[in-house]
């Protein structure tokens, strides 16, 4: 396996460091212990580090010490990144974005073995997530942009779109990427399909359905990483 360039692995680094900048620049409104996240985030980066160089194939690198650990260690942090207080606590609508890029980040490393699992092949759609998931919520945000929910049974997510005849109802792919904000509003993904069967709710949609802008943003995404 090309580990050195795998989609997969570049943008785990990219979201690991996403999390050491929001760590650096707190700004959610409660407390956390800096300095443990700060060494959370290093042994992240230095597990991954060591899978980018192993070159080995994935069903070792599902079995790998370095694998592990960037599971355990992302638990670890996403503990310490929220409290038991922070449940109860208001967050302001400058936090919001904040708040955004770090479950995205967790997010990512979280679910990287799962991402592992699709196999050998270096294929930027397998870098992120891409689950069917149900058109609840349109509403139109500008002239050009409609704000809406999509759920995937599991969880749901707002999804800034420019697809002008998207309808609640639809059942269509998104691609959980970095949020962008557009108008105030926070887009947590990305549509990625256009309307797929029912049945592929809350399941991770097949290369077939995904269009092509899915590939472009993890490109770029991995382009940052050094």
């Amino acid at each position: 396996m090309d580990t050195k360039n795998d989609y997969r692995i570049l943008v785990s680094l990219e979201a690991c460091g996403r999390l050491e900048k929001r760590i650096r620049g707190w700004s959610l409104p409660w407390p956390i212990e800096k300095g443990k996240a700060l060494n959370a985030v290093v042994d992240i980066h230095k597990a991954l580090l060591k899978l980018r160089y192993s070159f080995l194939p994935y069903e070792m690198i599902l079995e790998s010490r370095e694998l592990s650990k960037v599971v355990e260690k992302t638990r670890q942090l996403h503990s310490l990144l929220f409290p038991r207080e922070s449940k109860s606590v208001h967050i302001p609508a400058k936090a919001l974005f904040p708040l955004a890029e770090i479950k995205y980040a967790l997010s990512i490393l979280l679910g990287l073995p799962y991402r592992v699992k699709l196999g050998e092949e270096n294929m930027p759609e397998f870098a992120v997530d891409v689950i069917g998931a149900e058109v609840v919520e349109v509403d139109n945000l500008t002239s050009d942009l409609k704000v809406t929910r999509a759920s995937t049974g599991s969880f749901a997510l707002t999804v800034v779109t420019n697809i002008k005849d998207i309808r609640r109802g639809e059942v269509r792919a998104i691609a959980i990427l970095p949020p962008v904000e557009f108008h105030g509003v926070i887009s947590e993904a990305m549509y990625a399909s256009s309307i797929i069967p029912r049945s592929l709710v809350g399941r991770r949609v097949n290369l077939e359905y995904i269009d092509s802008h899915v590939r472009a943003a993890v490109i770029d995404l991995a382009r940052s990483v050094k």
